[in-house]
């Protein structure tokens, strides 16, 4: 029987007494652009936040704050701040960082009006707009609606309402069941959730634009941010993550839709197939 040396030994005994050591959770701030009392009309957007959540397993350390989007763009600039559902433009990324894979992805933004509206499946905006003078569409200031949506709000104000606060998108839902405005433009999966006094909507795909729309996590571009992007990159890089994201999408599309933009997805989260 060989015996241990009392230098081994002593390191033996050390290791065997000494508690393991855990990292501690990465701590941020989520912003969240609308108030606790209208979270049930975002959850939606927060299906895929859960879930990478439950991936991270403990290695972050959340607390949430909700503001306005203009709030949340001016908080982003600063270290421990982090929002998600974030658009990528050139504009922004000289700004911010975001993550390498979306973490929200839905159907295309459509028109939305009242059903007494008669218009068609898919509508040229701007033909729509020249058409009548007196149309207006309820807009959030300063979100990022794609370039065609967007050089079309800067070339024509005259035909947006352009709102900004919390709760902005629930405050144009009201206006335009009020008749205040033409239509709103936003994705049809928010309005899955019923809400009282809601005349019958429909919904008009916009023509020219793409069949999927992305959302990012973004944070601010300091060190605090470098550490929170890499991390939410490790997570999405995650196979198992991957496969569940991509189901979760699967209930904003048609059928036929989901059919169109599958192969993209699966080019996207190369990870999950």
């Amino acid at each position: 029987m060989r015996i241990l040396s009392g230098c081994r030994l002593w390191l033996l005994l050390l290791g065997l007494c000494i508690p393991t050591l855990r990292a501690e959770p990465f701590a941020l701030t989520m912003l969240q652009e609308f108030s606790e009392d209208s979270a049930d009309a975002y959850h939606l957007q927060h299906e895929q936040w859960l879930l990478l959540l439950r991936q991270a397993a403990g290695q972050l350390e959340v607390r949430y704050e909700h503001v306005s989007l203009q709030r949340s763009l001016l908080l982003a600039r600063q270290p421990g701040y982090c929002t998600m559902n974030k658009r990528r433009t050139a504009a922004r990324e000289a700004d911010y960082l975001f993550s390498a894979y979306p973490l929200n992805l839905g159907a295309a933004l459509q028109l939305v009006h009242l059903s007494s509206l008669q218009l068609p499946a898919a509508v040229d905006l701007a033909s729509w707009l020249q058409s009548s003078p007196r149309l207006k569409i309820g807009v959030a200031q300063g979100r990022v609606y794609g370039e065609p949506i967007d050089q079309l709000i800067a070339r024509q104000p005259q035909h947006f309402y352009q709102l900004q606060g919390a709760d902005v998108q629930l405050k144009l839902w009201d206006m335009l069941n009020k008749g205040r405005v033409d239509a709103i433009i936003d994705y049809q999966a928010r309005f899955s959730t019923p809400r009282a006094g809601q005349l019958p909507l429909a919904f008009s795909a916009i023509a020219g634009i793409p069949l999927y729309i992305s959302g990012y996590l973004m944070c601010s571009n300091t060190a605090h941010g470098q550490q929170a992007i890499a991390l939410f990159n490790r997570l999405l890089a995650d196979k198992n993550l991957q496969q569940q994201l991509l189901h979760s999408y699967r209930q904003y599309f048609t059928p036929a839709q989901w059919q169109q933009v599958l192969p993209e997805l699966q080019r996207l989260y190369q990870s999950a197939q």
